[in-house]
């Protein structure tokens, strides 16, 4: 293992990084949690997690990549040995243990545990670590091995990181500001593109080309552009179809800026005729958003906003209305989504909206006798409502 810190700033560059206090700050903050709930080190394998404590941004989280955070002394990040360049480059005040590719990834992390525990509290008793079940990054096969070894006792922490990340810095708002503005650009160039014998594929170009030419970041998750008669089909990128002259063209995107994402949505008609037909369900989905606006609000829970964007659709329509959720949380996102989580504005979630969060916001309105409509925005939560931060001017 070598120890290695970063420079706070690399030459020729003007990448987005966070002073080494802010990585301090954060990781106090962790190990304050860890305390309160008995760990002795903790597991960190989600890469928007490993990301948030020490800067590790890289697309190599195919290979196992974890951060190993003991309660007292030097994190550990132990990564495939031929991403410590970048690693190293990268990341602030972590030692690195780099693992060769005929290493069993379970083999290096039992490793950097076994070292950061050896000595756990002077106590002779199993290390109790923290890790997190619901992360898409540790694969079964490496778990197996990991539950399985001796004098490692195992609690699931995944909330831990997710509730500290979900509140951010002024530092980090910049950031998803600047990611916002990107979203605007692009969508821009993507709405003027989508035109009658445009295909799908160059309109997603169109939408590529002005976010990175803006100076973006490759965003953690594809645009989505689809003609209206899929946008049931939720997820797909684009085909090559062309767009018909009555069509209805969905798109759904966003800028990244140093791993942090605004998404927002727009649907766009070809032709008037097409937005008379579905002129019930925008003014519909349309003021859906704006109750969903003012219940986005510090003190109000996820589950409330849900019931007050839903109530206010099945209100207009006189007839029930099933979705599954009105947004979720976003900022720092990894392949494969740029939420970085799952903590949606649903039913059943008791999760608070405190100052700070940013929240991708949706007013989705399918089908039946009314239309259809689709839009979304990026909002941040302030201390007396919400700031919408997408700036797209709706369509239609």
């Amino acid at each position: 293992m070598t120890y290695a810190r970063r420079p706070a700033t690399g030459p020729h560059t003007d990448e987005p990084r966070f002073p080494p206090q802010e990585y301090e700050q954060r990781l106090s903050v962790t190990r304050d949690a860890m305390e309160r709930h008995g760990l002795d080190a903790l597991l960190v394998t989600a890469p928007e997690d490993v990301h948030y404590l020490c800067g590790l941004d890289h697309q190599g989280h195919f290979a196992v990549t974890a951060l190993v955070v003991p309660l007292d002394g030097v994190p550990v990040l132990a990564e495939r040995a031929m991403e410590t360049a970048t690693a190293t480059a990268q990341t602030d005040g972590v030692r690195h243990h780099g693992y060769a590719d005929a290493t069993d990834p379970a083999d290096a992390l039992l490793d950097a545990l076994r070292q950061i525990v050896r000595t756990t509290r002077g106590a002779p008793r199993p290390a109790v670590v923290g890790y997190q079940a619901d992360s898409l990054s540790l694969p079964p096969a490496v778990w197996d091995r990991l539950r399985t070894a001796k004098g490692l006792t195992w609690e699931d922490s995944g909330a831990l990181l997710s509730a500290q990340r979900a509140v951010h810095t002024e530092r980090e708002i910049s950031l998803i500001r600047d990611a916002a503005r990107l979203s605007d650009t692009a969508m821009a160039a993507g709405t003027a593109a989508a035109t009658a014998g445009a295909r799908e594929n160059e309109v997603a170009a169109a939408v590529y080309a002005a976010m990175l030419r803006a100076g973006g970041d490759l965003p953690a998750f594809a645009p989505l552009v689809r003609a209206t008669d899929r946008l049931d089909q939720e997820h797909l990128t684009w085909s090559r179809r062309p767009l018909g002259a009555h069509d209805a063209v969905f798109l759904e995107l966003s800028g990244a800026r140093g791993r942090y994402h605004a998404p927002l949505a727009r649907l766009r008609h070809l032709d008037a005729a097409g937005a008379a037909r579905d002129g019930r369900a925008t003014e519909t989905a349309r003021a859906a958003m704006d109750v969903l606006r003012t219940a986005l609000h510090p003190g109000n829970t996820a589950e409330q906003v849900f019931r007050a964007w839903h109530s206010a659709i099945e209100s207009a329509l006189g007839e029930p209305y099933e979705r599954h959720h009105c947004g979720y949380l976003v900022g720092i996102g990894f392949p494969p989504g740029w939420m970085g989580g799952s903590r949606t504005l649903r039913p059943g979630n008791t999760m608070e909206l405190r100052t700070g969060m940013t929240f991708h916001i949706q007013s989705w309105l399918l089908g039946g006798e009314s239309g259809t409509h689709a839009f979304s925005d990026t909002a941040l939560v302030t201390d007396d409502g919400c700031e919408v931060l997408t700036r797209s001017p709706l369509t239609d």
